[in-house]
């Protein structure tokens, strides 16, 4: 592979264009393919038989008809057209000499090396920034951009080395005002107002399944309601009040993206709702922003970091009684385990989920805590149930976690746990009822937006590929492929 050049390589003087650089950057792969034909010479034709895409639908996303938003795509074009991996914010590709230095007409680029110009953008939102003006003027730059579809953040790449300082800050400062033991603050109606869009908000997210047009309105809402409120002078009480409910709003905000499987974007927003929560001295909602950042982090591969982050939101909630956010931290730690396959860890990590979760008033817990409930945690146990190849507990957890879920009417979780219903009974091969129970799962993902209900698809699709011979497994794919 090292020694073929593709016809669709981009030459040196092409890739050096300042405007080739900025549409690399944001993963502008219509830009990309343009400026390739009017600058290199490179047929539409060229690009689609090397990125194996359609030549029509290269002329589309040349026009701006559409996003190349696959990460697998994306890793097939930059290899394809000979893109240095550091240009789209990958790592360096395997046709690229670790030996040798990226040269683009005469510039040396060493590898794994972000160029300066590239940053600015590239990393709105990753820092956890000791000036709260600086957070501020960062939450009302990410919710403007997201409501105006800037590429540039909806396309933004996760960067798990982003996670370790913000966890570690918001402890510290949170650890600081446990110490000082400062009161709670309480805001007047106008927070009350704020607190019920949240509500809304997160009915649409949890009951509706969420979606790119229901988190744009929230951040529409967090940039033009609640931010201008929160960047004038108000009382101690009302300010800190205000950064809880901005803090709120973002965080939603972020979790919503990352079921848009914008995961990028929802890290940034994370981690400016971290530092919001901890200017609010509200340790239980940082540490439930942790949780959000936990989850994610495992999800997208990272388990030893989700385990840390989960952690560290443990002990974040140290003197705090805060039944609903430590279940939903002892849950997550178990997700992390038992996809590190330390087994012991997860099922004490379990135990200490449910002990806590029997504990949970929910009359007596934020708005945020109101889906931390049984069809959540079993959902979660279940799934944590199946990593570690408990089929039979996993298949108990996962039938609570979907009657709960469909008496609330919430499709996204009662798809989740259908499918691990229909994993735990792959694993014992009952073939019949696995099928049985995916297609259950299909019926009630119809028309959710959500990444983490196609993965769980997949999920299945990998599953069930070893018994494609049996006529119910067929039919089956027959149906995953036309989904």
């Amino acid at each position: 592979m090292d020694d073929y050049l593709s016809p669709a390589a981009l030459p040196p003087h092409v890739l050096d264009r300042d405007d080739m650089r900025t549409a690399l950057r944001v993963r502008d792969f219509g830009a990309v393919f343009a400026l390739a034909k009017k600058w290199g010479g490179i047929s539409f034709q060229k690009i689609a038989d090397a990125c194996d895409i359609k030549a029509q639908r290269v002329g589309e996303l040349a026009r701006g008809q559409g996003e190349v938003t696959s990460l697998s795509k994306v890793e097939q074009i930059t290899d394809a057209m000979r893109i240095p991996g550091e240009m789209v914010g990958l790592a360096p590709r395997p046709w690229e000499r670790s030996s040798k230095p990226t040269v683009v007409t005469g510039t040396v680029i060493p590898a794994q090396q972000t160029t300066e110009e590239a940053r600015p953008q590239a990393e709105i939102g990753l820092s956890y920034a000791r000036s709260l003006t600086d957070t501020l003027a960062t939450v009302a730059s990410l919710g403007s951009s997201d409501v105006h579809r800037r590429s540039f953040l909806t396309n933004a790449t996760f960067a798990v080395a982003a996670l370790a300082s913000p966890s570690r800050d918001w402890l510290l400062a949170s650890l600081d005002q446990f110490d000082a033991d400062k009161p709670r603050r309480v805001g007047p109606e106008q927070i009350d107002v704020m607190r019920e869009a949240f509500g809304t908000f997160q009915e649409m997210d949890v009951i509706g399944g969420g979606g790119d047009t229901a988190r744009r309105l929230v951040a529409q809402y967090l940039t033009e309601h609640v931010m201008p409120l929160v960047e004038q002078p108000q009382a101690p009480t009302v300010q800190q009040s205000l950064y809880e409910v901005a803090s709120e709003q973002t965080y939603l905000a972020g979790w919503m993206a990352f079921d848009s499987g914008r995961h990028g974007l929802a890290e940034r927003y994370l981690i400016q709702s971290l530092r919001l929560a901890q200017a609010s001295g509200n340790r239980m909602l940082g540490a439930h922003v942790l949780a959000g950042l936990s989850d994610q982090a495992t999800q997208l591969g990272y388990p030893e970091e989700g385990l840390n982050l989960a952690r560290a939101g443990q002990h974040g909630l140290r003197g705090v009684h805060a039944p609903a956010a430590l279940t939903d931290l002892y849950v997550l730690e178990a997700r992390a385990h038992a996809v590190l396959g330390d087994v012991m860890a997860a099922v004490r990590a379990i135990g200490n989920a449910e002990q806590t979760y029997d504990t949970i008033n929910h009359d007596n817990e934020p708005e945020w805590a109101r889906f931390i409930d049984t069809a959540y945690v079993t959902g979660e146990i279940a799934a944590s149930l199946r990593d570690m190849n408990d089929a039979g507990n996993a298949e108990r957890f996962a039938r609570e976690s979907i009657a709960a879920a469909q008496q609330q009417k919430r499709n996204r979780r009662a798809s989740l746990s259908q499918a691990v219903l229909a994993a735990s009974h792959v694993q014992r091969g009952e073939l019949e009822a696995a099928t049985s129970a995916a297609h259950r799962a299909l019926d009630l993902s119809d028309g959710i937006p959500s990444i983490r209900v196609t993965a769980a698809m997949e999920g299945l699709q990998g599953r069930l590929s070893g018994y494609e011979d049996q006529p119910e497994v067929q039919a089956l794919m027959s149906r995953f492929r036309a989904v």
